[in-house]
């Protein structure tokens, strides 16, 4: 039997990661020239592809956010925001993998030197919550 509160579990986690990439994503399209230079910091695109990650990946984070928030397109914005955060996650373990001290970009610029530890533990926990959404959730 549901209570009251592990109904309201599901709808919490959803407005807060939903929120979450809203904001991220709002804070890259303000400056994308600094969004480009931290995916180029990286060093695992080429410049153009670069480039059009820095226009485009900002907006698909702050859609995708918001149709999680009104649960519009549900599936798919829990697909598109897993994605992205496991390729988030592919890129930390890989800068840190060659030792790279970067910005993350992860919040916009300024972020300073990532944390890897942290940003990965954020980053699986959003996975986490994205695969438990999409598990517990009527897709709907």
């Amino acid at each position: 039997m549901e209570t009251k509160m592990t109904r309201w579990i599901p709808i919490l986690l959803r407005l807060l990661v939903g929120g979450l990439f809203v904001y991220t994503g709002a804070l890259k399209a303000i400056d994308p020239t600094a969004f480009f230079k931290a995916i180029e910091n990286y060093q695992i695109l080429p410049h153009t592809l670069a480039i059009m990650a820095a226009f485009f990946l900002p907006y698909l984070e702050l859609f995708s956010g918001m149709a999680l928030i009104f649960k519009r397109l549900y599936a798919g914005a829990l697909a598109l925001l897993g994605g992205l955060t496991i390729i988030f996650i592919v890129a930390l373990i890989s800068a840190w993998a060659r030792g790279l001290d970067i910005d993350c970009g992860c919040f916009g610029s300024g972020d300073g030197p990532a944390n890897y530890g942290w940003a990965l533990a954020r980053d699986f926990a959003i996975v986490a919550v994205l695969g438990f959404l999409g598990w517990r959730c009527d897709l709907k």
